[in-house]
């Protein structure tokens, strides 16, 4: 938790405003949808075993978004003597917000605050050793899995082109809450990562399309006032 509070301070201190000498007219109608695809995952599912896809979508109020996330998970991790499998969907949904709203290229540093929840299963069979009992195969398998957690967030998209654009996205996963499982314990959580973490990092690598349906001007950069130094009085002598 150490680390979340890390985090949090640096976010305030980045988003500070500055006092301005105009007052500065807010813009809250959404402007554009930002769809994006989490490239690495994509690479698993087409050249591993492994099905990882990961998709994010959020549209815009102001320098403030509403964030949403969706993805698939399947693993067949196998082994000496054992086989086990699981697969399942995930979804994030939460608040962002851009703190450098004044960029000309619109791109953008955020942080952002996301709830998640994933629905799964899974399974697994191994071979158990002959100890005077005979030898035989196990099966113990969980139907019904069920996980949330809580994530902030700290990413970055930079303009490679038009409306294309890269991004990176930082996570702190968090106060995570499992259910559902019964003599097996679950080896991993879709959108999670490993089921015995009780916090974990994450990374995303993203490519972008941003689809604007209105033209919203940059936003100036508010006008920082100095401090006015007031000098005391000298005594007299």
């Amino acid at each position: 938790m150490k680390i979340l509070k890390y985090i949090t301070s640096l976010i305030i201190l980045l988003s500070g405003e500055y006092l301005t000498a105009q007052e500065v007219k807010k813009d809250f109608v959404p402007s554009e949808v930002i769809f994006a695809t989490d490239v690495v995952g994509l690479g698993k599912t087409l050249f591993t075993d492994e099905i990882k896809l990961e998709f994010h979508s959020k549209v815009d109020f102001g320098q403030y978004y509403l964030a949403g996330e969706f993805g698939v998970d399947k693993i067949n991790p196998t082994g000496e003597g054992f086989d086990y499998s699981s697969e399942g969907t995930f979804f994030r949904v939460g608040p962002h917000i851009n703190m450098m709203p004044y960029n000309k290229h619109r791109s953008s540093i955020f942080f952002g605050l996301m709830y998640a929840r994933s629905n799964f299963k899974d399974k697994i069979s191994y071979d158990q050793v002959d100890q005077g009992w005979g030898a035989g195969t196990l099966n113990y398998a969980n139907d019904n899995l069920t996980a949330r957690w809580f994530e902030a967030n700290l990413g970055i998209n930079v303009k490679i082109a038009g409306p294309i654009y890269l991004g990176y996205t930082l996570r702190f996963k968090f106060s995570k809450s499992l259910s559902g499982n019964e003599e097996l314990f679950p080896f991993e959580i879709p959108g999670y990562g490993k089921a015995d973490k009780g916090g974990q990092f994450g990374f995303n690598y993203y490519v972008i399309y941003k689809l604007r349906f209105r033209d919203k001007p940059i936003p100036k950069r508010p006008i920082k006032i100095p401090e006015k130094k007031v000098e005391e009085p000298k005594p007299g002598r």
